[in-house]
């Protein structure tokens, strides 16, 4: 059964400030619900959100970036919350739902959640609720991790991500938040295992109920909801994220790894 309950209140919630949370320790944490009030305060105001486990940061992004990941896999959005999402929701068993779900009963000695405000919000308010199950130790954790790239020019630029057993890991979704992305070729140890334009994959993603967004390319290995189609670089030789580029820019791409703690 799952607990539903509201969290202690955050520290220093203020205009230009960097509001903080810790965690009660012993359950699982499923999903955070982030709730916005005040004269001006929105997901537009949040510029940063951290979550960190033993003072690691194993989920990161902006507001804006996370409401539209989260619209693209099918969460509700609303003007007035924000999910943090440690599972996957929609998976075809339980088993996978609760793949990455944060177990704090053993081998977490702090779990915090920093939120940077922007300096034109009025007023802010900032609640969280949590959503937990019963209590489990740490193990794999569903993480969030952004990389800035710099895109040089049009054509084909690659994406370095880590791989082998040096910093490998299991990945679960690639979003490249870009306005200039016009394709998408995926390698791994040589062969190709995804090969796509932007009207095919987003296509592709509508056929499995997922919400493509505008200004996003999502790479998901796992779009039919299938846990077992993650894909694991850990034992790769070789792996190759190659975009498609119209023209250049700076972009964020956000990788969803199932991971452990220490790595990455």
């Amino acid at each position: 059964m799952s607990l539903h309950k509201k969290e202690l209140p955050f520290f220093n919630v203020a205009a230009g400030s960097t509001a903080t949370l810790q965690l009660p320790l012993g359950p699982t944490y499923e999903y955070i619900l982030l709730q916005m009030a005040g004269t001006t305060f929105s997901k537009l105001h949040i510029t940063d959100i951290r979550v960190k486990i033993n003072g690691k940061t194993m989920h990161q992004c902006s507001g804006a970036d996370l409401e539209s990941m989260n619209a693209y896999t099918g969460l509700a959005t609303s003007a007035a919350f924000l999910q943090l999402d440690f599972t996957e929701l929609f998976a075809r068993d339980q088993v996978g739902q609760s793949i990455g779900a944060l177990g704090t009963a053993a081998g977490v000695s702090a779990v915090m959640i920093e939120v940077d405000i922007a300096g034109t919000a009025v007023a802010p308010s900032l609640t969280a609720y949590s959503v937990t199950s019963a209590p489990k130790q740490l193990g794999v954790v569903n993480k969030l991790i952004k990389y800035p790239v710099n895109i040089g020019g049009a054509g084909k630029w690659p994406v370095q991500l880590p791989y082998g057993p040096q910093g490998g890991s299991i990945i679960k979704r690639v979003y490249v938040k870009s306005a200039n992305i016009t394709g998408l070729e995926v390698k791994l140890n040589g062969v190709v295992i995804h090969d796509s334009v932007k009207a095919s994959n987003e296509f592709a993603q509508t056929l499995n109920r997922k919400t493509p967004q505008g200004g996003w390319y999502v790479w998901d290995p796992i779009v039919d909801n299938n846990q077992t189609d993650m894909v694991n670089t850990t034992g790769a030789t070789s792996f190759e994220f190659n975009g498609y580029f119209s023209a250049s820019e700076a972009i964020t791409v956000y990788v969803e790894y199932i991971d452990a703690l220490g790595n990455l």
